[in-house]
């Protein structure tokens, strides 16, 4: 028997099974496997990477204070100087739930200790693996499907990195992801609009973590009217339009003002005392709030810091630039510790294919099928290609990476009910041998140089 027979085998026996056994069989090793990518070695290495040297270290002042500190230069937060912060308050660039998350792994295994770092952006990835299954399911009806979805994810190296590394971006993925699974759920059965308004929640909570989670807010509200012009028609979607956007507007915004509460309700976070209003504290701190805004606005938009890793929203797609997080040669002679974010090549870029190939389809077509695809990818990454001035990363692809995913897996089942099951399992099984591959630079395993070096597949990627 060979391995299209052996995999057509597998498959007759899945779906012999009932619905709820499919997706318990198939969705528990994807996410096994997920579990362990993301959390063994997950303590290596035992350096703040990256980003992290902002995030884990204002994660813990906001546990502790309420609002971001400034640190001593000389304080070694890595050596155990977990206590060395000030009560000066720290200029921040985004929202701070991200960091509450991240600080409460802190919490939980303390700050001295890497794995509690990093063990919230784990548990996200899970979840964004867990949410792309789901939303697989809901979106091509097969469990086989959403399981190759799933592995997609769990294999693709730009998600593995994400859940390794105390930065923002995995946990923002989480929380689109959630989002855009209950909207599905709204769009095929509306009730009362209790979906919308966990969406609203999901999506302030979004924005809670990173700005770029109003740009989903924005896309997927576009999404919702459409839907509701096409099938209520133009005077009789007035009504349903007004009342989603009063569940869900107001329910973004009261979750993203209550994610600053800790900055609220202290009194030494960054521009707290900016505006006084003389008998009106709540309107002092909300006018303060608005002032400190406005300069967190003018930063992120004027950041054009010249990065050697750097990567233009235009090349995104061709991953023409990853981001290296770590390099350490300090496990011994000929040998390295390297952390890279570069996806997995072969997944990757056959998703970049398959969403071409979807974008051309449902033009040409007018079919509605994919448009829940194109509206996640819309959401997460077209706002980018406006900020082409800023500096910006490769490993923002993080929120988008489900949806191309999900691209990939719309043509993978497309190729295979055209009788290209061989080409199917081919590159099924290239995407998860070069995974393999990858695996001890996304880990952070130590390794031989010449063998770091053969993950250098394009100069660019150095």
């Amino acid at each position: 028997m060979n391995l299209v027979d052996r995999v057509s085998a597998v498959r007759d026996r899945v779906s012999a099974l009932s619905p709820r056994v499919q997706s318990l069989a198939l969705y528990l090793p994807v996410l096994v496997v997920a579990a362990l990518i993301r959390l063994v070695n997950l303590g290596n290495p035992r350096a703040l990477i990256f980003d992290e040297v902002y995030y884990v270290r204002d994660s813990w002042t906001l546990w502790n204070l309420g609002y971001e500190s400034e640190w001593p230069d000389t304080s070694d937060f890595v050596g155990g100087t977990t206590s060395a912060f000030t009560t000066n308050p720290s200029f921040i660039a985004h929202p701070p739930l991200g960091k509450w998350i991240i600080g409460a792994g802190m919490a939980m295994f303390g700050p001295d200790n890497s794995f509690g770092w990093r063990f919230a952006t784990a548990i996200a990835g899970i979840l964004v693996v867990l949410l792309t299954m789901v939303i697989a399911r809901r979106l091509f009806r097969s469990s086989i499907a959403a399981a190759l979805a799933g592995t997609i994810v769990a294999l693709d190296g730009i998600a593995i990195t994400m859940s390794r590394t105390a930065l923002l971006d995995g946990i923002l993925a989480a929380f689109v992801l959630a989002a855009f699974l209950v909207i599905l759920r709204h769009l095929e059965r509306p009730g009362w609009g209790q979906w919308l308004l966990l969406a609203g929640v999901l999506l302030g909570a979004a924005a809670s973590v990173k700005w770029s989670g109003f740009y989903a807010f924005a896309a997927f509200g576009v999404w919702i009217t459409v839907d509701y012009v096409q099938r209520l028609g133009g005077r009789a979607a007035v009504w349903p339009i007004v009342r989603a956007a009063l569940l869900a507007v107001p329910a973004v915004l009261v979750t993203y003002v209550a994610s600053w509460s800790g900055w609220l309700f202290s009194t030494g976070g960054y521009d707290r005392d900016s505006v006084v209003i003389e008998g009106n504290p709540v309107g002092s701190a909300l006018a303060s709030l608005w002032t400190y805004h406005s300069a967190i606005f003018d930063y992120n938009v004027g950041l054009v810091t010249p990065h050697g890793y750097q990567a233009n929203p235009f090349t995104w797609l061709l991953m023409i630039r990853p981001t290296a997080f770590y390099y350490d040669t300090g496990c011994g002679d000929g040998c390295t510790e390297y952390v890279t974010s570069v996806a997995n090549p072969i997944f990757w870029y056959f998703g970049v294919v398959a969403l071409v190939w979807l974008v051309v389809h449902t033009v040409r077509t007018k079919s509605t099928a994919g448009i829940p695809i194109l509206v996640g990818v819309a959401a997460t990454y077209l706002p980018w290609l406006f900020f082409a001035h800023r500096t910006v990363f490769q490993f923002y692809t993080v929120t988008p990476e489900p949806f191309l995913a999900l691209a990939a897996v719309w043509l993978y089942v497309r190729l295979w009910r055209a009788g290209w099951q061989s080409l199917v399992t081919g590159l099924v099984v290239a995407g998860v041998v070069v995974g393999a591959f990858f695996l001890p630079v996304w880990m952070g395993f130590p390794i031989p140089v010449w063998f770091a070096a053969a993950h250098y597949w394009f100069p660019w990627w150095i």
